[in-house]
């Protein structure tokens, strides 16, 4: 009996050792993966490259990723658990319906400016590679819906502006809160982070909400 206690004692300690030796093998890929981003988006996250950056093989990386499309998946969850989007969820929970967008809206800007570069390398590529429109999916996963959720709730607290129904007001919220819009005024204009947020909270207010 103690034999047999000692003997599953080793076994559990050879599993965690061998859980945490794959799970440092799966960070050191994605940090290859998005190091692969500097042959431009249109050329990265390629699986020879990708391995040998990383110090594996090619069948290391499909053990842990499947697919290129996996793996690209995954950049774009650690993307959002990095940026913790989880406040953002907390954000648009506000009772308030006004000051839910407001929340909702700075913590989009935030989320995007902690990786942009990540973020602009998967929305160029989603014009023309399937693997990283799967990956864009992933990262945008909620939000469509998150903004009729918010439209709806503006409109049962009276907050929408005269003549703008619940569609068109997702619609409207949906632009304010994309990757294209933020990166039009963070990287293209070079505004910093805080007066994106600003420009970006006022837009969608006065598009959808009525005067104060």
């Amino acid at each position: 009996m103690k034999y047999h206690a000692v003997n599953m004692d080793k076994r559990r300690y050879v599993q965690r050792a061998r859980a945490a030796s794959a799970e440092v093998t799966r960070l050191r890929i994605l940090d290859a993966a998005e190091a692969s981003f500097d042959r431009g988006p249109l050329a990265a996250v390629r699986i020879d490259d990708v391995a040998r950056r990383a110090g594996v093989s090619r069948s290391t990386v499909y053990t842990l990723f499947d697919s290129r499309r996996g793996l690209l998946v995954a950049l774009a969850g650690r993307l959002r658990e990095v940026a913790e989007f989880e406040r953002l969820i907390e954000a648009s929970m506000h009772p308030d319906a006004r000051e839910s967008l407001r929340r909702a809206q700075r913590e989009s800007v935030r989320i995007f400016a902690t990786r942009p570069e990540l973020a602009r390398a998967l929305f160029t590529m989603a014009g023309v590679d399937a693997d990283a429109v799967a990956a864009v999916a992933a990262l945008e996963d909620g939000r469509r819906p998150g903004m009729v959720h918010l439209a709806r709730r503006l409109e049962e607290q009276g907050q929408l502006r005269a003549g703008i129904g619940v569609k068109e007001a997702a619609d409207l919220l949906s632009v304010a809160t994309s990757f294209p819009a933020f990166d039009e005024l963070f990287h293209a204009l070079g505004l910093p982070e805080e007066v994106v947020a600003d420009r970006l909270v006022a837009l969608a207010e006065r598009a959808v909400c009525r005067d104060e």
